[in-house]
């Protein structure tokens, strides 16, 4: 199986939804046009902003088969899994996460714990085979990885009571206990406005805990928005004006946030790399002192298994520490893809979803100021030019190394 893996040939009884598995000897899929146009709905509406449980719900509005339906009808037996015969948001992200919508072959995902323990586990993805470009795409890569930029937003996409996703639902963080932000609905009715609705964010800790926790740090929707789209639309007239001079300003503030991790890598780069030098020499005269019996075969069995297990510790901090001195080179595509994003947005009307997602990693909103006209905070942390969380269900969990200072 790793042989025809390693070959690019396709080993799986049924091909996913979208596909059928080909007549060659090498199995691979081919497109079925009758389910391919449901695959790139999937995929045109995610990379919009929909949600998973709205795109299964826009399959069951078409009445559209389910892939598991689809398989035993072809066969001509009834399904035997228990089943509503509806989609739903799980089956929805197997196929917007599926590498082989791009045209991918991806085999050796899984492995048992032994050979007597036939229990399955995945294999991390380092040790997968991949075969790039082995047959026909249903979406093309440009749409594939927008679609898995979205999926690792930290919103996934809540859908409100109204059955829609606001354009910074689940972006907002609070600043003082790192909790997002969650939309409050309210009716309110006047002389001058007749009956009108209100949507204000309020903190998650504040509106499940009360005041005792955390404050409510409320803003309202319109007013949030409104800066936000002022804020990207100054941005993007500036990338206009002077494109060049945008591009190094971004490169500086990029360069700046990991000029003390640049530094420190490279000084440890330097370290391993002098020992490494140092473990060649010594391993290889601990041989020839055990060659000619200057040293007892017991001790020069337990040095060089000391020596070698240092070797290949240093070897693999070594490797670490030249991809992050890589960063620099990454850093120039960033914020290239940030400025070409900025200057499609430039004429946006209003904020929407997928503006939001293309260009917003989070949002953290500071408490009210005491004073009633005192300017409050807000920090914008855009893709590409900021760190994304590790962990987004608090902004501020160790892993993500958030610092915000209050002042």
């Amino acid at each position: 199986m790793v042989s025809n893996a390693k070959q690019g040939k396709y080993h799986a009884p049924v091909a996913p939804f979208g596909y059928l598995v080909g007549d060659a000897e090498d199995r691979l899929p081919v497109v079925d046009e009758t389910n391919a146009p449901y695959v790139r709905m999937m995929y045109k509406m995610r990379s919009e902003g929909a949600s998973s449980p709205q795109i299964a719900k826009a399959l069951n509005a078409q009445g559209v088969i389910t892939s598991s339906d689809y398989t035993y009808k072809r066969l001509g037996k009834p399904n035997p899994y228990i089943s509503n015969h509806l989609w739903n948001a799980a089956m929805v992200r197997d196929i917007l996460e599926n590498p082989i919508y791009k045209g991918c072959v991806v085999s050796q995902k899984f492995t048992t714990v032994s050979y007597k323990n036939h229990q399955k586990y995945i294999r991390d993805s380092d040790e997968w085979i991949v075969i790039d470009d082995a047959f026909e795409p249903i979406v093309d890569k440009e749409l594939w990885d927008k679609v898995q930029e979205v999926n690792k937003s930290c919103s996934h996409g809540k859908v409100t009571k109204s059955g829609v996703i606001l354009p910074l639902g689940g972006l907002m963080y609070c600043a003082d206990c790192g909790a997002k932000l969650k939309n409050n609905t309210t009716f309110h009715e006047s002389k001058k406005r007749g009956k009108y609705k209100l949507i204000t964010y309020i903190c998650n800790t504040y509106a499940n805990h009360g005041k005792e926790v955390c404050s409510s740090h409320s803003i309202l929707q319109r007013i949030i928005e409104g800066l936000v789209l002022e804020d990207i639309r100054a941005r993007a007239k500036r990338v206009i004006e002077d494109e060049d001079g945008e591009r190094q300003r971004y490169l500086a503030i990029k360069a700046n946030e990991r000029k003390q991790q640049t530094e420190d890598e490279s000084r440890l780069l330097k370290q391993a790399e002098s020992r490494l030098a140092e473990l060649d020499t010594i391993i290889s005269k601990t041989y020839e002192e055990r060659m000619l019996g200057k040293l007892p075969e017991d001790l020069s069995a337990k040095m060089l298994e000391k020596y070698t297990a240092e070797q290949r510790e240093l070897t693999a901090q070594a490797e670490q520490y030249r991809k992050a001195r890589a960063q620099e080179q990454q850093d120039e595509l960033d914020v290239e893809k940030f400025i070409q994003r900025l200057k499609k947005w430039s004429d946006a009307p209003c904020l929407t979803r997928e503006l939001c997602l293309d260009l917003i990693e989070f949002i953290v909103v500071h408490a009210r100021p005491e004073e009633r006209n005192a300017p409050r905070r807000i920090d914008i942390y855009y893709k590409f030019i900021s760190k994304p969380l590790a962990d987004s269900r608090n902004l501020l969990l160790p892993q993500n190394g958030v610092e915000i200072n209050q002042s």
